[in-house]
């Protein structure tokens, strides 16, 4: 093996762990572990208020610190929950910035690791090749890059370039759901299952494939996790004209404890809201 001479790896320790640098990453950490006291929120409307600013502050962080991992992979899955969670039902436009802001993060993420610096504009082929090689330490990014890229391609439908990241989107999730299905309360089948259903059948959609993901989402989560509820009501039962599946998974979901998930609270108190809004909406959507 080749050895680095000692001047240079001096130089290098001298740039990549200089104390600001290091208590950048320490910063970076630390706010990983906090995470918890957002996810177990039970008022949306504190989250939706406090959230923001602290994302603002990873942004601060990260301009010191710009290819620090936790930072990026905190921004990508905060811009995309903030935009799902309390965004994208009132303002699609709105979102559709917020996403495609989250997805530059993911990208960025996804860079570090040299098997997948240029996946975004890689060829089908080539993009399947470079992801056989991720392994579940890549979960993380691979899975926000992907639900950041789907959520901007919902909320902007005629952008193309919106448009033009759902099959990278696709394929990020594919290997995802190879690699860990149960990641983030089966979110992995929750993107098929509102992918087959809300995709046209002209160009690939499957009702048939979107029920079986939700089924599995449901069981996976013993039915605790209500996004998923709320999810197959917007997009599968609309999809398919079955009011009274709507309606029932409405109820559902409003008879539920939010608590009954501790680490989803936050999310279950959010699609409550969201089940109760769909529901006032049932006559216009069928």
């Amino acid at each position: 093996m080749k050895k680095v001479p000692f001047l240079a790896a001096a130089a290098l320790c001298a740039s990549a762990c200089s104390p600001s640098t290091v208590a950048l990453r320490a910063a970076g950490r630390l706010i990983e572990r906090g995470r918890p006291a957002l996810t177990r929120e039970s008022d949306p409307r504190i989250a939706e208020q406090a959230l923001p600013g602290q994302l603002k502050l990873l942004e601060v962080l990260l301009e010191s610190d710009p290819a620090n991992p936790d930072l990026l992979a905190s921004l990508a899955e905060g811009w995309t929950g903030y935009a799902y969670l309390f965004i994208e039902d009132a303002d699609p436009a709105r979102a559709a910035g917020l996403y495609k802001r989250a997805a530059g993060y993911g990208r960025r993420l996804l860079a570090l690791k040299p098997a997948f610096a240029a996946l975004d504009g890689a060829s089908p082929e080539a993009a399947v090749s470079a992801l056989a090689s991720a392994g579940p330490a890549d979960v993380r990014a691979l899975y926000w890059t992907a639900a950041a890229w789907a959520g901007w391609a919902n909320a902007a439908k005629s952008d193309p370039e919106a448009l033009s990241a759902l099959p990278r989107a696709v394929r990020l999730m594919e290997r995802v759901l190879a690699l860990d299905p149960g990641y983030e309360n089966s979110g992995p089948d929750l993107f098929f299952g509102v992918y087959y259903a809300a995709t046209p059948k002209i160009a690939g959609g499957d009702p048939a494939r979107a029920l079986k993901h939700f089924d599995a989402a449901l069981a996976r989560t013993e039915r605790r996790y209500l996004p998923a509820q709320v999810m197959m009501m917007r997009h599968y039962a609309v999809a398919v004209l079955d009011e009274d599946l709507f309606r029932r998974l409405g109820a559902e979901v409003a008879a539920a404890d939010p608590a009954a998930l501790t680490d989803a609270r936050l999310a279950n108190e959010a699609a409550r809201l969201k089940a109760k809004s769909l529901l006032e909406k049932t006559d216009d959507l069928f």
